[in-house]
């Protein structure tokens, strides 16, 4: 068997077993994830539903699409999740490309470049990104490939790239990574650490830049939020426009409301997540 696909399975037979068991930060993360991908909760959870819930985890619309982007068989230009992103690199730097020509121009004039997909975009990113996803950044592997996880896919460095990071991600870890209330408190910012966020990032309505810090980051993007219409829907120039008032990079502020589950978006129309979305 695929050893990605066998690793998948066997962390969906793991976290089966911790759903069955009420085991609360698994039976949380499960709701928070069901309820991301608009799923109906199941009265007895199955091997299928959980394995569903570890494809969405790593970014996977569904176990089929994981199915089809693990074993090697998805087409050029397919949406290849965001495997490569997470929680553990929201605070880094990293550049962004639409089109993978432009990503590969510019890792070919940087040596300290890797090249990752992000569902049908590409990133450009350094050796601490890769640290904190679990990977290695070793010459060897990663030369190989020309620093390139895009053109790689399929190959053995590929798989054993993408065998790092899923078990760097293994159900073990869920009473660290899934403890979701902790997480939320751990973010949260009090008005007065919100004020000083605003005293130091915003001058005259404008953002002077964007926050690397993740909690500072979200004052930002709250106070954003905050300030469109919370009922409507919003078609991506229109949201574009919105964002250009306050940073040059809109697309950036766009991708980190959705990244944040501050927004959701559908056929690039997007819409706040209130607070009456997330208790329905």
């Amino acid at each position: 068997m695929n050893p990605l696909i066998q690793e998948m399975k066997t962390r969906a037979r793991l976290l089966l077993k911790l759903l069955q068991q009420g085991h609360a930060p698994a039976c949380k993360h499960a709701l928070v994830l069901s309820r991301q991908q608009h799923w109906t909760l199941p009265e007895c959870w199955q091997l299928r539903h959980s394995l569903n819930l570890c494809a969405a985890e790593l970014g996977f619309q569904h176990w089929e699409h994981a199915l089809q982007v693990l074993s090697g068989k998805a087409a050029p230009g397919s949406d290849m999740a965001t495997l490569w992103h997470g929680n553990e690199v929201a605070g880094l730097t990293n550049l962004w490309f639409s089109e993978y020509a432009e990503a590969r121009q510019c890792a070919e004039q940087d040596a300290s470049l890797f090249l990752l997909p992000y569902r049908k975009q590409f990133m450009l990113v350094r050796s601490e990104y890769l640290q904190a996803l679990g990977l290695t950044a070793d010459a060897g592997v990663w030369d190989g490939i020309q620093r390139d996880l895009v053109q790689a896919y399929a190959t053995p460095a590929w798989q054993q790239l993408v065998l790092q990071r899923l078990r760097y991600t293994r159900t073990e870890r869920l009473h660290q990574r899934w403890n979701v209330q902790q997480a939320n408190l751990d973010l949260h910012s009090n008005a007065q650490e919100a004020a000083r966020v605003m005293a130091s990032f915003v001058r005259d309505g404008r953002l002077l830049n964007i926050p690397q810090q993740r909690k500072k980051r979200l004052v930002i993007l709250h106070w954003l939020l905050a300030q469109l219409d919370q009922h409507r829907q919003y078609p991506e120039a229109e949201l574009n426009q919105f964002l250009l008032q306050f940073h040059e990079d809109c697309a950036t502020l766009r991708r980190e409301m959705i990244m944040h589950g501050l927004m959701q978006r559908e056929n690039a129309v997007y819409w706040c997540v209130t607070a009456a979305n997330k208790e329905s």
